[in-house]
């Protein structure tokens, strides 16, 4: 009976964070933009969260703080055993100081932890601590982690090598050397202005190219990319393209690249063979070929969100 009435509480929670995502984006935004920039809020956060959540933890915490022995494992079974997201999620001792940040918390945790983020943060608190077991300890974890993003596909090892090899450049002011570093001239996909792969006067232009036809679209589309032009972030465009019926289904990533190519020239988008990889990366995620990364919820999320904020889709009306 316990175990059906969980299960059933768990479930209402889920349902509960994805309805609070849909209806309230600006205020999920808002934390999040918190979150990545407040040195110490997620810290903070997820403290309080798991104190609200487990006594026992707080307790084992400040024990092991005192014998400086941190058992991250054993504090991670404590939490497990707590059920500590169904708490985090549902505030069942209505802990008035928490109630505002449960859902916009519960939302970053679940979507919006950037992995460079989780990186530097690891990094922050092994140069924070003073004991060398613990600066130990914190670098294990931090290569644990390196190492499921990578086995996990989440990024990969030239990705990871880019981002530290920017982290450098950052330190010693060689940024634009960075930017420069990797481009070959007689490259045909590069980060800079391309032309269409087809005689221009045979490509379309997005605003021709989707149903609607709506310039007011295609402008926060422009303007969306401006700042998301990475591969995954203009595959995920084109599926939520796909979902809501502006683009079809068989469009080719050829033709939807040279579209955009042709209608945002300014803009610095990534190749067409890095975003054909990411579209197959995403339909790789399909039960049976029908849904776009269903079961993968970082992508669902982003993908939803697209359809919100960029295309304006209202998510109830989509098949």
């Amino acid at each position: 009976m316990n175990d059906n009435r969980n299960n059933f509480e768990t479930e209402r929670s889920k349902e509960d964070l994805k309805a609070w995502i849909e209806s309230h984006p600006h205020e999920y935004g808002e934390v999040a933009m918190e979150m990545g920039e407040a040195d110490l809020f997620s810290v903070f956060l997820m403290a309080q969260a798991a104190f609200i959540s487990s006594p026992e933890f707080q307790k084992r915490l400040e024990d092991m703080v005192d014998t400086d022995s941190v058992d991250v494992g054993e504090l991670v079974e404590i939490l497990h055993q707590s059920r500590f997201t169904e708490k985090m999620l549902t505030n069942p001792n209505g802990n008035e100081d928490w109630e505002k940040y449960r859902l916009p918390f519960a939302a970053w945790l679940k979507y919006g932890r950037s992995s460079e983020m989780v990186i530097e943060n690891i990094e922050d608190a092994i140069a924070l601590t003073d004991n060398q077991q613990a600066k130990w300890q914190l670098s294990k974890f931090l290569k644990d982690v390196m190492k499921r993003l990578v086995g996990t596909k989440q990024r990969s090892r030239e990705e990871l090598s880019e981002y530290l090899d920017y982290r450098k450049s950052l330190v010693s002011g060689n940024i634009a050397e960075w930017a420069l570093s990797g481009i070959d001239d007689t490259e045909e996909d590069t980060l800079s202005p391309i032309k269409p792969t087809q005689t221009e006067e045979f490509i379309e232009d997005l605003t021709a190219l989707v149903a609607s036809h709506d310039k007011d679209t295609v402008t926060y589309i422009g303007n969306w990319l401006k700042y998301n032009v990475r591969g995954i972030d203009v595959a995920r465009l084109y599926v939520a393209l796909i979902e809501t019926d502006e683009i079809r289904a068989n469009l080719t990533v050829t033709r939807y690249m040279d579209a955009l190519k042709t209608s945002f020239p300014k803009v610095k988008i990534v190749g067409t063979r890095q975003v054909q990889k990411d579209v197959n990366y995403l339909q790789s995620l399909l039960p049976h070929g029908k849904r776009y990364g269903k079961e993968e919820p970082e992508n669902r999320f982003a993908i939803d969100k697209i359809k919100v904020e960029v295309l304006l889709k209202n998510l109830e009306n989509i098949d």
